[in-house]
C-alpha cells in the first residue's frame, strides 16, 4: 500500500547508542499511519517497531513518549529520504548479523531491500548526534563509544579508520563509570570501568582531542591493559544513596495502568504475575558532562509495584519531595506506610532478588 509522507522526526541520541524515530504518513484510504522505530547502534539494529492507524492524540502521545521519553534527547524533523535511509541502514544490520527484525516486518522490508539513496550514514551524523559543547562531555562519549565497540562513531569523530577499528571488548560493552583527569592542551586520562560479556574490567584511556569549525575531533586514543574487577567492587563504585518510600495500593491493577498512562515516558518492565517495575530517566543526558560519569546517574526514580505495595526509590531529597508529592496529589488510592534511607542502592536489589517481602529482604542482607 502506498503511503503519502507527512513528516518524520528522530531523537538526537546517536552518541548514547540508540535513537527513536517516528514517521507520519497517510494511506490511500486517508487513514493516518504512525510508525515508531527504535534504532540501536550497539548490535541490535532495528530492534523495536510499532504501527498505529488513526490513533487518538493521547494514544499517539503515549507511544511517542514510550519510544523517545527515556532517551534524554531533543527531537528534530528529518526528510523522507533520511528516514527511509535509516530504516535501511539499521534493518540491514539485522539481516547481516542474523538478528530478527522487529514487529510487522512486511511494513518496511521493501525499504530495506529496495530503497535507493546517495546518502551515507555520516551525512546524517550532524542531525542524529547532539551538538557537544564541552570537552569533558566529548571525552566521556568517545570512551563510551570505544567500550561499545562502535566503529562507525569512532571513525566519524576521529576521521581515522585506525582509531575507528579500536576496541577493548568482545561484544558491544557497557560503560559503567569514568573518572576524567585533564592533562591540559586537549589531553585527558580516563579511569574506566566497563562490562564485557565475561565480566567487569578496569582500564585507563588516554585521549587527545581538538575543536575545529565542525566541532570536536578525536586525534588519538591509547588504552592500558584491562584488569578484571569483582562484582562487589563494581557495585561499590556505581552505587549511590537512595531514599525508599513505601505505600499500599487499593486496586493494584487499576493503579498500575493509570500510573503508566500518566507517565508513558517511564520504562515499564513486567516482572512476575503481580509485579511491575518502572524506571524514570532524566529528560537530558547531562550526566555525561561530569568529570565522573556513572551509568545510573541518568535515573531520576524507580518504582516497583508488588502485590498491593508500591515502592518509590529516589536519589536526592529534592527529587524525593517532588516525586512523592506528585504521587500523593494524583493518586488517592495510595496510603503512605514507611520511608527509609540507604547509603547504597537497595530497591533494585530487592527487585532482582525475587523476594516478595521488602523487610525480610533487608533482614537477610
Amino acid at each position: 500500500m502506498e503511503l503519502k509522507f507527512n513528516f518524520a522526526k528522530i531523537t538526537q541520541s546517536r552518541l548514547m547508542g540508540s535513537m527513536g524515530m517516528i514517521i507520519d504518513s497517510t494511506d490511500e484510504n486517508g487513514d493516518d499511519i504512525k510508525q515508531y522505530f527504535l534504532l540501536d547502534s550497539e548490535g541490535l539494529g532495528l530492534c523495536d517497531y510499532v504501527k498505529l492507524i488513526n490513533p487518538s492524540e493521547k494514544k499517539a502521545y503515549m507511544e511517542e513518549e514510550r519510544l523517545m521519553g527515556g532517551l534524554g534527547s531533543d527531537r528534530i524533523e528529518i526528510s523522507e529520504e533520511e528516514a527511509k535511509f535509516l530504516i535501511q541502514h539499521f534493518g540491514s544490520r539485522n539481516i547481516r548479523y542474523g538478528k530478527e527484525l522487529a514487529g510487522e516486518v512486511e511494513d518496511y522490508i521493501d525499504i530495506i531491500n529496495d530503497f535507493k539513496s546517495d546518502l551515507n550514514i555520516y551525512d546524517l551524523y550532524p542531525k542524529i548526534c547532539k551538538e557537544v559543547k564541552e570537552e569533558i562531555e566529548f571525552v566521556n562519549y568517545m570512551v563510551m563509544r570505544l567500550v561499545a565497540w562502535d566503529r562507525e562513531a569512532l571513525t566519524y569523530y576521529s576521521e581515522s579508520e585506525e582509531i575507528g577499528s579500536m576496541h577493548i571488548t568482545n561484544i558491544n560493552g557497557a560503560l559503567l563509570k569514568t573518572d576524567v583527569t585533564s592533562r591540559g592542551n586537549g589531553k585527558y586520562v580516563v579511569e574506566t570501568i566497563y562490562e564485557d560479556n565475561d565480566g567487569y574490567y578496569f582500564c585507563k584511556v588516554a585521549l587527545s582531542i581538538e575543536k575545529n569549525e565542525k566541532g570536536f575531533k578525536l586525534n588519538s586514543m591509547v588504552v592500558s591493559e584491562s584488569e578484571p574487577m569483582y562484582d562487589f567492587e563494581v557495585f561499590d563504585e556505581i552505587s549511590k544513596e537512595e531514599f525508599v518510600d513505601i505505600y499500599t495500593v487499593e486496586d493494584g491493577e487499576e493503579f498500575v495502568e493509570k500510573f503508566y498512562e500518566d507517565n508513558p515516558f517511564v520504562l515499564r518492565s513486567d516482572m512476575d504475575e503481580d509485579a511491575v517495575f518502572f524506571t524514570r530517566f532524566n529528560f537530558n543526558n547531562d550526566h555525561v558532562k561530569r568529570m565522573s560519569y556513572v551509568i545510573n546517574n541518568d535515573i531520576k526514580a524507580i518504582y516497583y509495584y508488588l502485590d498491593g505495595m508500591f515502592f518509590v526509590g529516589t536519589y536526592s531529597e529534592r527529587d524525593r519531595d517532588y516525586i512523592n508529592g506528585l504521587l500523593k496529589v494524583n493518586y488517592k488510592g495510595l496510603e503512605y506506610q514507611d520511608s527509609m534511607f540507604f547509603e547504597q542502592n537497595a530497591l533494585y536489589d530487592f527487585v532482582e532478588s525475587g523476594n516478595d517481602d521488602f523487610y525480610d529482604f533487608l533482614d537477610e542482607e
